[in-house]
């Protein structure tokens, strides 16, 4: 007898299921001024997944992949095409406007550009105390500001820094305003959508390492999305692996960056620098242009482009199945069978 699937408040309740996401789907329509049949990009394609409770849940892979899309969507700044969202076991899809706006003080979003964030009128105060004012969760000024500097001095960041304007500072100390204001509302997830790559390597680690502090201090899951590899190895407890629009591969940090299975992943880990003396890896180029999300591929959606495409990739499309120990991977042939191009460590 099968067994009965568990409902999004059980997977919240007894497996600490912070968000569930099931087969979402953004697309985007194209505008055409020749009478054709109506296309769209097809950004987000079937994605689904499930971050727990304190848990710090990657999405990675090139640009144009939708990651950044993906985020969006689960936090409905824009809204899907298709699927469902479940936040601790609640439709998310069906509040009203106005259950949406009280639901966004639990799900907060820290966005890639530190420097178009932020409103250049409005002072480092101000910026912070915002979302405490909309959400109304103090009844003077006075408790307002107390918030505001507690948060300040959490994201390293000076009580006299208050009355200052973002164009005062570094791109790294607005994007620790930005991470500021995310975590005035004390919510529960946060989406970092690149949260670092605008920032110079020096300065990449130190905000990492606050992202991790904060989450670990207060309790917080993140959703973090990155093109860079080394940074998700970094800070990211389970990563998921995104190629135009579709997910390839799903795995525990570990065990992705121990035994990548799926051939796009391996491309992506090989381009890793690695110091020569310890290590000799394989670089894999892979050929061809990224295809249009308008127009993608027949069967496997990455067949294109793989150095391990056989007859089977371009008919039929793999489904992302299970291949040991809850690491997914969507590849025909990531069964054991799948070539690997792993990292062989000098003792």
């Amino acid at each position: 007898m099968k067994k009965q699937e568990k409902s999004p408040l059980q997977r919240y309740e007894e497996d600490k299921i912070i968000l569930e996401v099931r087969n979402l789907n953004k697309h985007f329509p194209v505008e055409s001024k020749v009478r054709v049949a109506a296309k769209s990009v097809k950004a987000v394609n079937d994605v689904s997944l499930a971050v727990r409770e304190n848990e710090i849940f990657s999405l990675v892979g090139e640009s144009g992949c939708g990651k950044s899309t993906t985020g969006r969507t689960i936090l409905r700044l824009i809204e899907p095409t298709s699927g469902e969202i479940y936040y601790k076991g609640k439709d998310f899809l069906a509040l009203s406007p106005k259950e949406l706006r009280a639901e966004r003080q639990n799900l907060q979003m820290v966005f890639q550009d530190p420097y178009t964030s932020l409103n250049p009128k409005m002072t480092v105060g101000e910026i912070i105390e915002e979302p405490l004012i909309i959400h109304k969760l103090y009844s003077n000024k006075k408790e307002r500001v107390e918030k505001v500097m507690e948060m300040m001095q959490k994201v390293g960041l000076r009580k006299d820094q208050y009355y200052r304007y973002p164009h005062e500072f570094s791109g790294g100390q607005r994007q620790r305003i930005g991470i500021a204001r995310a975590i005035v509302l004390n919510p529960s997830l946060v989406v970092c959508d690149e949260p670092v790559s605008a920032l110079d390597v020096s300065i990449q680690s130190q905000v990492l390492n606050l992202l991790r502090q904060l989450q670990e201090s207060m309790g917080m899951a993140y959703i973090f999305i990155s093109h860079n590899l080394s940074v998700i190895k970094h800070i990211s407890d389970r990563v998921m692996v995104m190629y135009l629009g579709h997910v390839v591969e799903l795995a525990d940090k570990k065990e992705l960056f121990a035994n990548p299975s799926h051939p796009y992943t391996q491309a992506l880990l090989s381009a890793i620098p690695v110091p020569e003396r310890h290590s000799k890896r394989k670089k894999i180029i892979l050929q061809g242009d990224l295809p249009s999300p308008a127009n993608p591929p027949s069967g496997c959606i990455f067949h294109t482009r793989c150095f391990m495409a056989q007859e089977i990739c371009s008919t039929q499309k793999p489904e992302l199945r299970d291949i040991g120990g809850g690491h997914l991977c969507a590849c025909h042939f990531c069964n054991g069978a799948c070539a690997q191009n792993e990292t062989t460590e000098e003792k």
